[in-house]
């Protein structure tokens, strides 16, 4: 019995550093993606984006690491590079919640093969139109040992987009809404004068075309009774028969732009009995 139990101490002696070298080993696979399908556009006093980033790794590293280390790759926070400004993110976890970063690194507790998180970016109002480019190091880690590491890049392009509205002074003057508006002149009158004005929000430069699809107030019978009209638009006067450009560069700091109208009938005397209507257009192009 003696001599049993020392063989059994021994064989367990020779047995037990090469398991432990087995529990000591940590490695595998893992892959860290940011499908830009999966980006979340939030509207409202200020824009928000979610950049989904997606960490998912082997049975092996889940079994063996204990967590994931997301950094930037150039700077101590995120940063993402814009057409006109950088834009600072925040690391948020699959509930939205923000994830502390502690000396450039945010850590999270890797509990399942496959980890959500998002990277939040907000501006005031509509982004500025273009590219925004991050980068990040995403590392798997045991103890604070890396384990493996990965180097992704993450993008936004936001699009230009441009938003017309009427301001406060002609909402009682001006019926109608998206784009389509009336304005009912009452009695026509020689050098009657009408006043109104829009709002702009854009992201990017754009152009403004100014036209009259009739080249002035046409009778809704005879084809032949037009009166003309003059509009002043941004300081520039035209008239009816003419067309108006004009071309706006974008300022990031620039919220709205207001553009008032001055509309000038010309003479109406001796103009058949009847009513008149023109479809002024004025189209924006972002640029």
């Amino acid at each position: 019995m003696k001599f049993a139990l020392f063989l059994l101490l021994a064989l367990s002696y020779l047995i037990s550093p090469v398991a432990l070298a087995k529990r000591n080993k940590c490695d595998g696979n893992f892959l860290a993606t940011s499908n830009s399908a999966e980006i979340k556009e939030e509207y409202g006093n200020r824009v928000t984006v979610y950049l989904p980033l997606k960490i998912q790794v082997s049975d092996s590293l889940l079994n063996c690491a204990d967590e994931i280390w997301v950094e930037d790759t150039y700077y101590y926070s995120f940063v993402f590079s814009g057409p006109t400004e950088d834009k600072y993110a925040r690391l948020l976890d699959s509930q939205y919640k923000r994830i502390n970063v502690k000396n450039g690194i945010a850590k999270a507790n890797l509990t399942s093969r496959s980890t959500q998180m998002w990277m939040r970016l907000r501006h005031y109002s509509l982004f500025p139109a273009g590219y925004y480019y991050g980068a990040v190091k995403v590392s798997i880690v045991r103890r604070n040992k890396v384990i493996a590491e990965q180097y992704l890049e993450m993008t936004y392009y936001a699009e230009p987009q441009i938003a017309i509205s009427l301001d406060n002074s002609s909402k009682g003057k001006v019926s109608g809404d998206d784009g389509h508006y009336l304005i009912d002149l009452g009695e026509l009158k020689t050098n009657m004068r009408f006043y109104w004005g829009i709002k702009i929000l854009s992201n990017s430069s754009y152009d403004i075309v100014l036209d009259s699809e009739y080249n002035g107030l046409r009778h809704e019978t005879n084809k032949r009774a037009l009166i003309d009209y003059a509009i002043s638009f941004d300081n520039v006067k035209i008239s009816s028969s003419e067309r108006l450009t004009r071309s706006y560069n974008f300022y990031p700091g620039v919220r709205d732009s207001w553009f008032g109208f001055e509309f000038q009938l010309g003479n109406t005397e001796l103009m058949p009995a009847g009513y008149y209507r023109d479809n002024l257009s004025l189209t924006v192009y972002p640029r």
